[in-house]
């Protein structure tokens, strides 16, 4: 999102140290590139004349994204929405998401991460309602919480843990909720098990001597 804008639209403004324009306190409501910006709020830029961060009067659509009316949205310096709530629980991007918090997107429009509106299996992994989901920007799995016990490249996984997860959908980390037997290595509570990106186990990380394994 560009925006070429006059000095007198604001009522306040602060600049880069090069005396490029860096925001400005809006003087009256305008709309910057079809949404409309709230008077009275900040309205930032990149130092490439992007916006950095605006404030809507009314919930407005970016990107295919409803963003809600009240919330700052931030984009990246090439134009692209980086972060926004949604006025309600809604499917950004094929996936039910949460309205009680923000989402984050890559700079090629890709979600990144949000908070999960229901359980739902992604790429063959069941991930847990209310706890949050992320991406890489090619949309493949990042890391989850569990819905449900599963196994992973013959790893047992319990419902409820935090595991992260290759590109190729291999798993990169997971923290034992309890002692088992892992690719034959006996590991322990509290352990981290890092994995290759052929899913064998490379590291186990074991929990300092004062630290609770939970």
């Amino acid at each position: 999102m560009r925006v070429y804008v006059e000095a007198n639209i604001f009522s306040r403004t602060l600049c880069y140290g090069d005396g490029c324009l860096r925001g400005g306190v809006l003087g009256s409501e305008q709309v910057i590139n079809g949404v409309p910006c709230r008077k009275g709020s900040w309205l930032w830029l990149h130092p490439n004349g992007m916006v950095s961060s605006i404030e809507t009067v009314r919930d407005a659509v970016i990107e295919g994204v409803p963003c809600r009316s009240g919330m700052r949205i931030f984009f990246y310096e090439n134009g692209g929405l980086m972060k926004c709530n949604i006025p309600a629980h809604d499917i950004i991007r094929g996936v039910p998401l949460s309205s009680d918090t923000f989402l984050l997107f890559h700079e090629n429009g890709m979600l990144s991460a949000g908070r999960l509106a229901r359980d739902i299996i992604c790429q063959g992994v069941p991930c847990r309602e209310g706890k949050w989901i992320g991406f890489y920007d090619d949309g493949s799995l990042k890391r989850c919480f569990l819905a449900e016990d599963t196994v992973r490249n013959g790893v047992p996984l319990a419902a409820g843990c935090w595991v992260c997860f290759h590109r190729n959908g291999a798993i990169d980390s997971y923290k034992l909720p309890a002692e088992t037997v892992v690719h034959g290595v006996s590991c322990g509570e509290g352990d981290v098990l890092l994995f290759d990106e052929k899913g064998r186990l490379a590291e186990r990380v074991r929990p300092h001597p004062t630290e609770h394994p939970g």
